[in-house]
């Protein structure tokens, strides 16, 4: 409200009132139509002001991330209120699942990998044994490394092993090859001896 003062000499002073207004009160929620909550219209009508709690449902093919939703200054919390499911876990090479996949896992859950037989699970940093569900994909490196065939000898070396070899009587190694070497996914260089 504002009120002029006139004063005599002709001055003019001009007085505001003030009046109060409570703003956090004015705070209100929007329903969450992009959220993929079941029939929003339904369970977010009525009371939508700061602090407002209510109880919610997700589509199919999502799941709650709580079991209420609470209006708050940021709009409804938790974000999202409803996170997508994944399907079964994808294939990996040269590995399976340690359990018995699922149809449906959660946003947050894991599953663990486990390599064939004669193959080593590379756990260098960006790899785990592990994939995730996070808002409806997998997320994770899994990498299985092979063993290196030596033939004639018929040996397997698996990832990282060494194998030392010696060259047969009367014959000597040649070239800068080491007689050790190291199997690197299923490569080994062999020693020639002549």
């Amino acid at each position: 409200m504002v009120q002029e003062i006139f004063l005599d000499f002709g001055y003019k002073f001009i007085v505001c009132y003030l009046k109060y207004v409570n703003l956090v009160s004015e705070i209100t929620c929007e329903t969450p139509y992009d959220q993929n909550v079941y029939r929003p219209y339904y369970y977010f009508i009525g009371d939508k002001k700061l602090g407002a709690i209510t109880s919610y449902r997700c589509e199919s093919g999502y799941r709650q991330t709580a079991a209420k939703a609470t209006c708050t200054r940021d709009g409804w919390t938790p974000k999202p209120l409803c996170a997508e499911k994944c399907g079964p876990p994808p294939h990996v090479n040269d590995a399976d699942t340690t359990e018995l996949k699922k149809d449906e896992y959660n946003t947050g859950e894991r599953v663990e990998y486990s390599c064939f037989n004669k193959y080593t699970l590379d756990l260098r940093p960006s790899f785990s044994r592990y994939l995730t569900c996070v808002q409806g994909e997998w997320r994770g490196n899994i990498r299985c490394l092979k063993s290196a065939y030596v033939n004639p000898q018929k040996m397997f070396a698996p990832h990282n092993d060494h194998i030392t070899f010696a060259c047969k009587r009367g014959k000597v190694s040649v070239g800068v090859r080491e007689l050790r070497q190291q199997c690197n996914d299923g490569v080994m260089t062999l020693p020639e001896c002549v």
